[in-house]
């Protein structure tokens, strides 16, 4: 990966020019034959990912800012529309799910249908390891606001997922270095977040049994004479767990709760 001097990681294209001392080339014969190949067509201008953006995804904290992060390197990159899913595979079936995404419909419905069963994208998104376009049908076939669609395999320990990003061209294969790489971090970044975490101090046993009754469906009032002690003490030991649960109300607690095993 190269940087270009201003922080920008890029793949560039070298290119030769004639010095202003340098002869003109001769204008072609009439009877000279024209070459047999024609020139390739001009590739899209690089990707770039610069050193400022890697460097914020420390700020990721939320869902919110990651789609905020994948937008700002959208729009750089002059791409319309992304969406970055988590891909799981177990047996024939695969199962697709949003994370973030600005795309003008949801595409992950027709991506199953897409990637069933010996399907080429099922493969590709389940073990592929380097950026790929979409075909033109399967990009028609997730309403792709534009001709092409650039998938980037992400990985980690915790899974597998794929960020798309639609565009008006084909940048070919050498382009994608530093995207690819950013994509990777963004994605480990949103698993570490959405990662169930135990808490940092283990809930008493009387906020575990308060619990239990909260997710029963029992009140404070009842939780207290089921327990023996003041509903104030029931509330207080809630209000404790929701702490240590990063949780904001009684609710969110209890699935958080839930969540972690942290119910018998």
């Amino acid at each position: 990966m190269e940087s270009d001097g201003k922080g920008l990681h890029s793949v560039t294209t070298m290119t030769m020019r004639f010095s202003s001392t340098e002869a003109a080339p001769l204008p072609m014969s009439p009877h000279q034959a024209a070459p047999d190949t024609m020139d390739a067509p001009s590739p899209g201008p690089p990707l770039q990912v610069d050193d400022e953006e890697f460097q914020r995804l420390s700020e990721v904290l939320t869902l919110y800012h990651a789609k905020r992060a994948l937008r700002r390197v959208a729009e750089r990159n002059a791409y319309p529309a992304f969406a970055l899913l988590s891909v799981k595979t177990g047996g024939n079936a695969i199962s697709l799910d949003m994370v973030t995404s600005n795309w003008p419909t949801d595409p992950c419905d027709t991506l199953r249908e897409a990637a069933g069963p010996g399907a080429e994208l099922r493969t590709r998104l389940a073990e592929a390891i380097s950026p790929f376009y979409l075909t033109p049908d399967q990009a028609a076939l997730i309403a792709a606001p534009t001709p092409f669609v650039l998938c980037l395999p992400v990985y980690n320990d915790v899974g597998r997922g794929a960020l798309f990003f639609a565009s008006e061209r084909d940048d070919g294969d050498d382009a994608h270095a530093a995207l690819h790489l950013y994509a990777i971090y963004i994605y480990a970044r949103v698993c570490a977040l959405t990662r169930p975490r135990l808490p940092a101090t283990a809930l008493a046993p009387r906020e575990i049994d308060c619990l239990r009754w909260s997710a029963a469906g029992k009140t404070s009032g009842e939780i207290a004479a089921i327990l023996g002690v003041s509903e104030n003490t029931v509330n207080s030991y809630l209000a404790a767990a929701a702490q240590k649960l990063n949780a904001v109300n009684r609710v969110q607690t209890v699935a958080q709760a839930i969540r972690l095993g942290l119910l018998p």
